[in-house]
C-alpha cells in the first residue's frame, strides 16, 4: 500500500477545497468501518461469543488463520486502490467484519468502564496526532521505514507471547503498540497529503480514499485495544 512515488512533493502543510473534501471521505469510510466493527462485535458478544471463542481465541491455528485472512485483504485492497475503488471499500466493509470478531471477544472480557476508558483515550490521542501530522511543517517521511520495522518486532513479539504467554511482555507489548500507532496516526494523515497532492487531477482519488481509511482504521482500533489491555489491567477492569 506504500507503492508511491514520494519524490514529487509540494507543500503539505496548505490545505484546499479538494483535500478537505478527500480527507472528509477518507474519514467517512473510516467511520464506517469503526461503526460496522462496533456492530458485529455486538452481535459476537451477545449471540456467538461460544463460536468465534472456540475459533480463535480458544485455536491457535484459527488465529494464525484469522491474521492471514486480515494480511490478505489489505494486500488486495492495495492492489485494487485505484483500478476499482467499490471493490476495495468492500474488502474495507468485509476487513472490518472480521476485526468485530476480535471485538466482540473483548467486549465480553473487560468491562463496559473499561472499554469506554480505552475507546475515548484512544479517540483523544488519534485525533491530537492526527492534527499534528496535518498541520506540522516537519516532513515525517524518514518515520515510515522505523516505524515498520517497530511494528514487524511487534508482530513477532506478540506471536511468540500467543505460545509462551507472559502477562509483563503483553503490556509492554500493548504499550509499545500505543506508541507505534500514535506516530502512525500522524505519519499516515501526512503522507495521504503527499498522495493526494501527486494523484489529484491525474485519477479518481476514491480508491485513495479507500486505502487511506484502511491505514487510519487500523491506527485507531489498534490503538484501542492497546489502550483496552492496559486499562483491564491497570485498573482491574478485566472481568476474569
Amino acid at each position: 500500500m506504500d507503492n508511491f512515488n514520494m519524490n514529487a512533493r509540494r507543500d503539505v502543510t496548505g490545505v484546499d477545497d479538494g483535500l478537505r473534501s478527500f480527507f472528509k471521505q477518507t474519514y467517512s469510510f473510516m467511520g464506517i468501518a469503526i461503526v460496522v466493527t462496533a456492530i458485529t462485535g455486538f452481535i459476537v458478544q451477545n449471540f456467538f461469543l461460544a463460536q468465534v471463542y472456540s475459533l480463535i481465541a480458544g485455536n491457535i491455528i484459527g488465529t494464525l488463520a484469522l491474521f492471514g485472512v486480515q494480511i490478505l485483504i489489505m494486500t488486495m485492497i492495495g492492489r485494487a486502490t485505484f483500478k476499482n475503488p467499490a471493490k476495495a471499500f468492500g474488502l474495507l466493509m468485509a476487513f472490518a467484519v472480521i476485526e468485530g470478531l476480535t471485538l466482540g471477544l473483548l467486549l465480553a472480557v473487560y468491562t463496559g468502564a473499561s472499554v469506554l476508558m480505552a475507546f475515548v483515550s484512544a479517540a483523544g490521542v488519534f485525533g491530537g496526532m492526527a492534527v499534528y501530522g496535518m498541520v506540522t511543517k516537519r516532513d515525517l517521511t524518514g518515520l515510515g521505514s522505523i516505524l515498520f520495522g517497530l511494528l514487524i518486532g511487534l508482530v513477532i513479539a506478540s506471536v511468540v507471547n500467543m505460545f509462551f504467554y507472559s502477562g509483563m511482555v503483553s503490556l509492554l507489548i500493548s504499550w509499545v503498540s500505543v506508541f507505534v500507532f500514535s506516530l502512525y496516526t500522524a505519519y499516515d494523515n501526512q503522507n495521504l497529503k503527499v498522495m493526494y497532492a501527486q494523484y489529484a487531477g491525474q485519477a479518481d482519488t476514491t480508491g485513495l480514499a479507500v486505502n487511506g481509511a484502511l491505514r487510519l482504521y487500523l491506527d485507531f482500533v489498534n490503538l484501542f485495544f492497546a489502550l483496552l489491555r492496559i486499562f483491564g489491567v491497570a485498573a482491574g477492569g478485566s472481568r476474569d
